[in-house]
């Protein structure tokens, strides 16, 4: 075998070598950024339920303390309470049990549901529906910003 041959066929090995090694690499960068995305679509999904879950359980306690609520017929009241503790247990189960901004949710969305038990639309409550709405504002905006840095990093 000649000198041109031998460099040829070392020529040859070395670009199998490295289009293998391409291979290998973009297979694994599109698995990790279909990861990503996958994680990313999830968290966006959690976010904006959360948002409109909470909002709704606002909307509804204020309607149920509404002062017309006497001129409604008790099966309207039942099913705005029936939504309202829906909403409370599905805003729960949307939090992280061990983190402590999730649990400050948690707390202020009880204490709205015992405030409201007692039948009034009060300063006290108005400011803890108030309280809940700001501070899901900045969890979901610190999430917000999370997914945000983890898609741009890869999720590293």
């Amino acid at each position: 075998m000649e000198a041109k041959d031998k460099i040829a066929l070392l020529a040859i090995a070395a670009t199998f070598i490295v289009a293998l090694i391409n291979l290998v690499y973009t297979i694994l960068n599109n698995r990790k950024a279909a990861y990503v995305n996958t994680v990313t679509a999830s968290r966006l999904k959690w976010i904006n339920s959360l948002r409109d879950k909470v909002s709704a359980f606002i909307s509804v306690t204020v309607r149920i303390l509404n002062p017309e609520k006497a001129s409604q017929p008790p099966e309207v009241l039942q099913t705005l309470l029936r939504e309202r503790d829906t909403l409370m247990h599905q805003i729960v189960l949307h939090l992280n049990p061990n983190d402590k901004e999730d649990q400050a949710i948690q707390g202020a969305v009880e204490s709205v549901v015992e405030l409201a038990e007692q039948g009034d639309y009060s300063t006290e409550l108005e400011k803890l529906l108030i309280h809940l709405r700001n501070a899901t504002q900045v969890y979901l905006k610190k999430e917000w910003t999370r997914v945000k840095r983890e898609s741009k990093s890869g999720g590293q």
